[in-house]
């Protein structure tokens, strides 16, 4: 329980305080004090000079209590740009994802360039399908799967600039799946590296896995995987 005299002082701090923040625009002393509860001399009979003296003591720490607290607000502020900027640019990353990988390649006539990049999918995917039959198990998992495959892709594709490893996670289809990217049309093209093993005409993924495959779940994870390419 707080003792008469930490009380007392609490009490002529919260009376500097309210005349410090202009929420009292009386002078301590003045006749309006007598009718207020922070008024000090209402418990205490003590030389008005002592008075004097415990209220000046008391707007020293009124002062630093103001102080506190401004520092506090302004580090709320700063607390609150922080996330709303968070917020802000995720909202913006998010918008620039989906718009890295919507430029999904359809049958339309091709630049030199982007014929290029075909013909280096296709060599590439024949390399990656032959490690799959004989069971090339990239990371030691005991497993051939999606992670070898795409490891594999990007092991044998010949521009590493012009490549990364992408994972897709869409809850609501069920798709947790590791696959490649490269340079096509004007964005990114998003290869099934385990086409080849398919009979599916075409080795994009939106046209191998259709529905299930939404590119706005789409995540560059290549330097994850970086330490299993040999």
């Amino acid at each position: 329980m707080p003792s008469f005299s930490s009380t007392l002082y609490d009490c002529a701090t919260e009376c500097a305080l309210r005349r410090q923040n202009r929420r009292c625009k009386e002078s301590f002393g003045s006749y309006a004090c007598n009718y207020c509860k922070l008024n000090v001399n209402r418990y205490i009979d003590a030389d008005p000079n002592q008075v004097d003296l415990f209220m000046m003591q008391a707007e020293t720490r009124a002062g630093a209590v103001r102080s506190v607290d401004g520092q506090h607000r302004i580090l709320f502020l700063i607390l609150i740009f922080f996330c709303l900027y968070a917020i802000w640019s995720s909202h913006k990353s998010g918008k620039e994802n989906q718009a890295r990988w919507n430029d999904v390649p359809r049958n339309e006539v091709l630049s030199s360039m982007d014929k290029a990049t075909v013909q280096k999918v296709e060599v590439t995917l024949i390399k990656v399908a032959k490690d799959l039959r004989n069971k090339v198990d990239v990371n030691g998992d005991g497993l051939v799967n999606c992670i070898d495959a795409a490891v594999l892709f990007y092991k044998y594709y010949p521009d590493k600039s012009d490549i990364c490893i992408v994972v897709n996670r869409n809850a609501e289809t069920g798709m947790h799946h590791l696959f490649n990217a490269v340079p096509y049309k004007g964005g990114w093209g998003c290869v099934e590296p385990q086409a080849s093993l398919s009979n599916k005409e075409s080795f994009w993924m939106k046209a191998v896995w259709g529905k299930e495959y939404d590119p706005k779940y789409n995540i560059v994870v290549t330097t994850d995987y970086l330490k299993y390419v040999k």
